[in-house]
């Protein structure tokens, strides 16, 4: 049995569907799907720019920001892993754009922004 947890204050990202902000949006960029359920948060991500595949698992907190980690597949066969503190909120179009403070396994820092977009179709 879970805990409930309380309605967050940031927007919620349960079944959002989000896409990497990226310099050049020709070259593609990662999107993926964010879920929620109580205090547990999950993203699966998908190939686009040079990501082949990811995943994320976390844990909301009361103010709506998440504290999650990650694993991801490059296309080049590489491993990435890390941390992040992941913050929503709702931009000037009325869309959730997260601020991702991350922190890599192998030490590098950054922030990184994702911003929702539309569900994708998928082919069958």
């Amino acid at each position: 049995m879970t805990a409930a947890a309380p309605e967050p204050l940031a927007p919620d990202v349960d079944s959002v569907w989000f896409q990497l902000v990226v310099d050049d949006p020709a070259a593609g960029a990662p999107y993926g799907q964010y879920h929620r359920e109580d205090d547990l948060v999950w993203a699966e991500f998908y190939a686009g720019g040079s990501l082949r595949s990811g995943r994320l698992v976390g844990h909301l907190r009361p103010d709506g920001s998440f504290d999650a980690a990650y694993c991801l597949l490059t296309a080049t066969g590489d491993l990435v892993t890390g941390e992040c503190h992941s913050v929503p909120a709702v931009d000037a179009r009325g869309r959730i754009r997260i601020a991702d403070h991350f922190r890599r396994s192998d030490g590098s820092t950054g922030v990184t922004y994702i911003e929702q977009i539309p569900a994708p179709v998928r082919e069958a």
